[in-house]
């Protein structure tokens, strides 16, 4: 009869064990997520889906795919308002959206970080053969700089207004490729590119139709690197065909940007897969190989990191400043 009775309970807790089990796993939120890039061509589109990819193979709970964008102030207000779960932009746009200035009109204070991806080069391009010589010629010319919104527009806005030439140009609202195309026409004098260096679209371009990238004088450049999220760059020559001397240049650090409201354990282990296989993310973004030193991640963050960003970076022994810290 005890024997019996045993077996009966054994039983029970052995049903009672598979149910939960099985309530456990049926529990298990998944998160499905269409993340917002740049235009297909730019640099932000293979960097995200780098990081999707790796998220799939490594995690059990997420599951994103990258999707074309916008760029980096429509990235930053649909990851502060929630509409996205994480993305990228520029350091500039970070600061400027949790604050609501410049081409925010509100604030947007739940960004949060969670590491830096590559540099991207500030590039005002013109043909070879153009008569635009220098920076102060772009003065009354056609400049394609960006969709609205994009972080080439804001980029574009920064470098003519240090410049002061952002009232004497004939702002052409168009980002890539259609700013090639208008280019190669002649139907605007220059575009402007935030973007890796070389970035090989326009590389391909320069080969049927020769480019250069203008200096941009050392007054605007230093003047640009006072605010904080500029540093001082160089197109080296040959960067493109037609691009024969050195041209200097600004450029930003590229942040990923995440929901504060994501969870924590989710942020931990997204930072943790990301930056753990990165080798992965770097085959399907392969320039993020010359751009990203794992040692530097947090250097250019211009906003408090996530909760589960800042665990896992502590944990693994980085120096986190103050003003980092959630």
């Amino acid at each position: 009869m005890k024997s019996r009775k045993f077996y009966l309970v054994l039983i029970s807790l052995l049903v009672l064990s598979l149910l939960l089990t099985s309530f456990s796993v049926y529990a298990q939120q998944i998160y499905k997520w269409k993340i917002p890039t740049g235009s297909a061509t730019g640099t932000y589109y293979p960097a995200i889906s780098g990081i999707c990819m790796t998220l799939g193979l490594y995690t059990d709970d997420i599951y994103a795919t990258a999707s074309v964008g916008g760029g980096g102030a429509s990235n930053a207000r649909k990851v502060g308002t929630g509409e996205a779960a994480f993305s990228l932009t520029t350091s500039n746009i970070a600061y400027y959206a949790t604050r609501g200035e410049k081409m925010f009109t509100e604030s947007y204070p739940d960004i949060r970080a969670w590491g830096t991806l590559h540099k991207l080069y500030v590039d005002f391009l013109v043909k070879t053969d153009s008569n635009i010589k220098n920076f102060a010629d772009l003065k009354g010319k056609k400049v394609a700089i960006g969709e609205p919104g994009s972080g080439d527009a804001v980029a574009a806005e920064d470098v003519l207004k240090a410049a002061g030439l952002f009232d004497l140009v004939i702002k052409v609202q168009v980002g890539d490729p259609q700013n090639m195309d208008l280019l190669k026409l002649g139907q605007v004098d220059a575009i402007i590119h935030h973007t890796s260096s070389p970035n090989p679209n326009f590389y391909a371009f320069s080969t049927t139709t020769p480019i250069r990238a203008l200096d941009i004088p050392q007054d605007v450049i230093d003047q640009l690197v006072d605010l904080g999220y500029f540093a001082a760059g160089v197109i080296k020559a040959g960067t493109y065909e037609g691009h024969d001397q050195d041209a200097n240049v600004v450029v930003l650090p590229v942040l990923l940007i995440v929901n504060a409201d994501i969870p924590e354990e989710i942020v931990y282990e997204m930072t943790q897969v990301t930056w753990t296989h990165f080798d992965e993310v770097m085959e399907v973004a392969p320039y993020l190989k010359k751009d990203v030193d794992l040692k530097n991640i947090l250097r250019g963050i211009s906003i408090p990191l996530h909760p589960g960003a800042y665990q896992y970076f502590k944990e693994e022994g980085y120096e986190i400043p103050d003003r980092l810290k959630p």
